[in-house]
């Protein structure tokens, strides 16, 4: 059995991938220093964006072969571009249900590897000044209240697991979204997968 992959169009996944790419091989004076690369996305309908100086990719999502016994966290192992990887559920991660992926985010793991981050919702892309990005703790007016609330960084109580996660605020398609730490996220990734124990032999 397989986990279940909604796979975007073609056309779209491929667009996506090529900016990304170009996006990722420029060199930052072309960027500019002061500038910032986000891909922005949705987890359980809440906005958050990612580092792309932190990734090192961008894919549609593929067939998934699980591991039996394994993390809820780990969804199984995927081909990335000819290299079979472990492919996390970046909701669960997070705190939030598991949804079917549709993009993969890879990034390096712990062990100079190469992980997958599946997730379901992407909004795009987006650039911002580095004076823009503001800590996750940083008082907000009433208007980005809730704002904040849904980017996963307001003040009010949340799941220990996400605050960790999401330590900065930015502003992109026309949302506060809260910028997910993926060397956190692969912290946490690989810290449940100890969790879990050894995975069964199939």
């Amino acid at each position: 059995m397989t986990h279940g992959v909604r796979a975007p169009a073609f056309s779209a996944a491929e667009a996506m991938r090529r900016r990304f790419d170009a996006v990722f091989a420029a060199p930052p004076v072309a960027r500019g220093a002061d500038v910032a690369a986000f891909l922005a996305l949705r987890l359980g309908g809440d906005g958050f964006a990612l580092r792309i100086q932190q990734m090192s990719g961008l894919a549609a999502a593929c067939k998934i072969v699980p591991l039996p016994g394994s993390a809820a966290a780990l969804l199984g192992l995927a081909g990335l571009r000819g290299v079979v990887v472990p492919v996390f559920s970046l909701s669960v991660l997070m705190g939030y249900s598991e949804e079917p992926p549709r993009w993969f985010a890879s990034c390096a793991g712990q062990r100079g590897d190469t992980i997958a981050l599946g997730f379901c919702d992407f909004d795009g892309y987006f650039e911002a000044l580095m004076t823009d990005v503001r800590a996750a703790d940083e008082a907000v007016d009433a208007d980005e209240a809730d704002e904040a609330d849904e980017a996963g960084a307001s003040s009010a109580p949340r799941p220990a697991r996400r605050a960790s996660i999401v330590r900065e605020l930015v502003r992109g398609h026309d949302a506060l979204r809260g910028v997910i730490d993926l060397a956190a996220v692969v912290k946490a990734a690989y810290e449940a997968t100890a969790a879990a124990g050894p995975v069964k032999e199939r």
